[in-house]
């Protein structure tokens, strides 16, 4: 059976085939001659072979390039005859004047680093996401609202939904994401990714250019998923003391891309992460839909547990995996997969010196002749230390009393159901 995304890469070749085969008819319908509309079939073909080459390798990667490259010359030829006049205008040019669209060096390196905001669909999705139901179900009505654009636009809803998903380390935010992107993807949007880290490392003046950049990314890939974890430092809050001049910029700069995309009613969806809301700009949050995403409770512990021994580690009678999600409560669930893994290693060990080969000790861990023993659990619990969470889960806290009214939409830790998942 085939892969979705092997599925949705041969629906890329198809479509851009199909629009090439439809340009080469335009041409023959006029006279075989120039058309506008010629040129709009191979630019969008031109925009798959890109696409296709963005998120394939090796030999397939080549070949979607400089099938880019080709369409790319027959459009500028097409230009070329739609509109002679501009070409010959070149002719009065003194030597050493560079084309009018010719692009500087820093152009060129933005071209480059946009290129790799674009992302192939996560392989997860919504199927894979445990619990989490109300979440799903906002996140969901995304994806319908694209059947009744008719009747959102006489209601004058805007195209534009806004999220802003705020929670400690490992709670699962980026698992939740990705996996609403893998849905959209199948419905042809397209998906932008990028960690605020890598807006802010740029020089002085380079992190403005990008943000701008990627709203016009967004306005004209609409309709496309916007996704910036670590929103907290690309849109930082103004006023915050001693905050530098630089950064407020950026945040200035982003706010001013973020209002274009909104009042243009582009079909954009945006969400931003942050473990630190407090460190974000208040004419942001005023923006978007706030939503909380809590440490996993017991039944999401629980199962994250199970995910990681069931059918590879059997403990002995007597130790549930209840019992042991209880005992962990303030875990997330990158301490339970740390957690887990030194368990494992320790049943590595100890099959190693018991039994005579790998093999036997294989089928000593499947007959549930080697087990995970109540002690043995202890004994790895009282070893291991879960990351500090206290001041983290204060300061979001303290966040929600300050900024949140009653009367705020806030999904929390009475509305989002258990996971299974991790950031």
């Amino acid at each position: 059976m085939e892969s979705k995304f092997t599925t949705n890469f041969l629906k890329k070749e198809t479509m851009s085939a199909n629009y090439q085969k439809q340009a080469r008819a335009c041409r023959a319908q006029n006279n075989n001659a120039a058309s506008e509309q010629e040129c709009r079939f191979l630019q969008m073909a031109a925009d798959l072979e890109f696409e296709m080459a963005q998120i394939s390798i090796g030999a397939e990667q080549a070949r979607h390039a400089r099938e880019k490259n080709r369409l790319d010359y027959e459009i500028m030829k097409i230009r070329q005859e739609l509109n002679p006049a501009a070409s010959k205008g070149d002719a009065g040019k003194k030597d050493g004047d560079a084309p009018k669209d010719e692009k500087t060096k820093d152009e060129e390196a933005l071209d480059r680093t946009a290129r790799t905001w674009y992302k192939e669909a996560p392989r997860h999705s919504f199927e894979d996401v445990s619990g989490m139901v109300e979440l799903k179900k906002k996140l969901q009505a995304c994806l319908s609202d694209a059947k009744s654009e008719e009747l959102m636009d006489y209601l004058q809803i805007p195209h534009l939904n806004s999220y802003f998903f705020v929670g400690p380390p490992g709670c699962g935010k980026t698992y939740i994401i990705e996996a609403f992107a893998h849905e959209l993807m199948e419905k042809d949007y397209k998906y932008l990714s990028l960690q605020g880290s890598d807006i802010i490392s740029r020089y002085v003046g380079d992190a403005e250019k990008i943000v701008t950049r990627l709203f016009e990314e967004a306005e004209k890939n609409a309709p496309c998923i916007v996704f910036i974890d670590e929103i907290d430092s690309v849109c930082k809050n103004r006023s915050l003391p001693n905050l530098p001049e630089y950064a407020a910029n950026i945040t200035t700069s982003f706010l001013t891309g973020f209002n274009r995309i909104h009042s243009s009613d582009s079909k954009v969806i945006f969400i931003g992460a942050t473990n630190y809301p407090q460190r974000v700009d208040s004419a942001m949050l005023d923006r978007v839909e706030v939503i909380e995403v809590p440490l996993p409770d017991l039944e999401a512990r629980e199962a994250a547990l199970r995910k990681r021994f069931e059918n590879i580690l059997i403990s002995e009678k007597g130790l549930s995996y209840g019992e042991m999600a209880a005992a962990i409560p303030e875990y997330n669930y990158r301490d339970i997969e740390r957690l887990s893994t030194r368990i494992k290693r320790e049943a590595f060990k100890d099959v190693l010196e018991q039994y005579d080969n790998q093999f036997a000790a294989i089928g000593a861990l499947r007959s549930g002749s080697y087990q995970l023993t109540r002690e043995k659990w202890e004994q790895a619990l009282s070893k291991f230390k879960p990351s500090p969470k206290k001041d983290i889960l204060d300061a979001i806290a303290d966040w929600k009393r300050r900024n949140l009214n009653d009367d705020d939409e806030l999904l929390d830790d009475e509305d989002v159901e258990p996971q299974q998942m991790q950031d």
